[in-house]
């Protein structure tokens, strides 16, 4: 196991997980898309050519979220203290669904609990126990990125090869992606919700004389405002079903409860990935202006 990707998560709980956005629009409703998030990423990376891990919070947040990333599995009871290898092996590649024989897989990556400190602590823990584990190549993203796809991470994991970090930029001045091909001391002590974050971790590396390299940049979706890019991706893209659904049903209860009737354009992909379609009016997420918050993903501060 030499290359291995993380995904950072929570466990998708109401007024946990995506708090920010549960402010704007609900904790219900932000949950619901966050677990739908969760689920899109999870069927998507299941057939990549690498080991996919999680890299989890709370210390019990696998029994809630291996239902959902892992549902073939049956989760265990983790042993406490952070960064504990845990949960079942991959499926045997020969016993595919009714008996049938399926194309091997890659193993599955490891399930570990994130443990005490701040968001950067924790992402720096994660790197600094590389080794140890036998990864010469460790990537971790967000997972409040939903749209994040195979190729981005297979492209990072090729950078690293010649360089020594990788990042993904988000264009509030965060990132989604970092990756790197040692313990480099870069993240530890950073903050995390700033806009200048990204520009902070690459003057560190700069100093350690690591190279950087970047891949194509992204959103997270952090704010109700971010739902409307996300719409707009889903109405084109097959590989977000789960977060199609989960727009498409909170929008609906929103003007059902605002007594509004929009008639909005369907959240149906048609025509397949790339087909035009006009987003549906969002209006019921909008909240009040409010200054914005910058941090990475679902691992770390909301």
């Amino acid at each position: 196991m030499t290359a291995v990707l993380y995904v950072a998560a929570r466990a998708p709980r109401p007024g946990f997980a995506k708090t920010r956005l549960g402010k704007a629009i609900g904790h219900a409703a932000a949950n619901a898309l966050y677990t739908a998030f969760l689920q899109d990423l999870a069927a998507r990376f299941a057939s990549a050519p690498f080991p996919v891990g999680w890299y989890v919070t709370p210390e019990d947040a696998w029994e809630s979220l291996a239902p959902l990333v892992r549902p073939e599995c049956t989760p265990p009871h983790p042993t406490m203290g952070p960064l504990h290898p845990h949960g079942p092996p991959a499926p045997s590649p020969a016993s595919g669904r009714g008996g049938a024989d399926v194309t091997p897989t890659v193993a599955a990556g490891p399930v570990l609990i994130q443990g005490p400190g701040d968001w950067g602590v924790r992402q720096q823990a994660l790197f600094s126990e590389a080794p140890a584990r036998g990864e010469t190549r460790t990537i971790l993203v967000a997972s409040d990125s939903p749209q994040l796809t195979v190729e981005v991470v297979v492209e990072a994991f090729a950078l690293l090869e010649q360089h020594d970090l990788v990042l993904g930029p988000v264009d509030d001045g965060g990132y989604y992606l970092v990756g790197m091909r040692g313990p480099w001391p870069v993240l530890g002590g950073v903050p995390m919700s700033t806009r200048t974050v990204l520009a902070e971790i690459v003057a560190r590396a700069e100093q350690l004389g690591l190279s950087v390299a970047l891949v194509e940049p992204t959103f997270d979706v952090d704010e109700a405002e971010d739902l409307e890019r996300l719409a707009a991706l889903a109405a084109q893209r097959e590989d977000l079903s789960a977060t199609r659904a989960a727009l498409a049903k909170e929008i609906g209860d929103r003007r059902q409860e605002t007594g509004e009737d929009r008639g909005g354009a369907s959240l149906a992909p048609t025509g397949g990935v790339g087909a035009g379609l006009a987003p549906p009016d969002l209006t019921p997420f909008r909240p009040l202006t409010e200054e914005r918050a910058f941090s990475f993903g679902d691992g770390g501060e909301e």
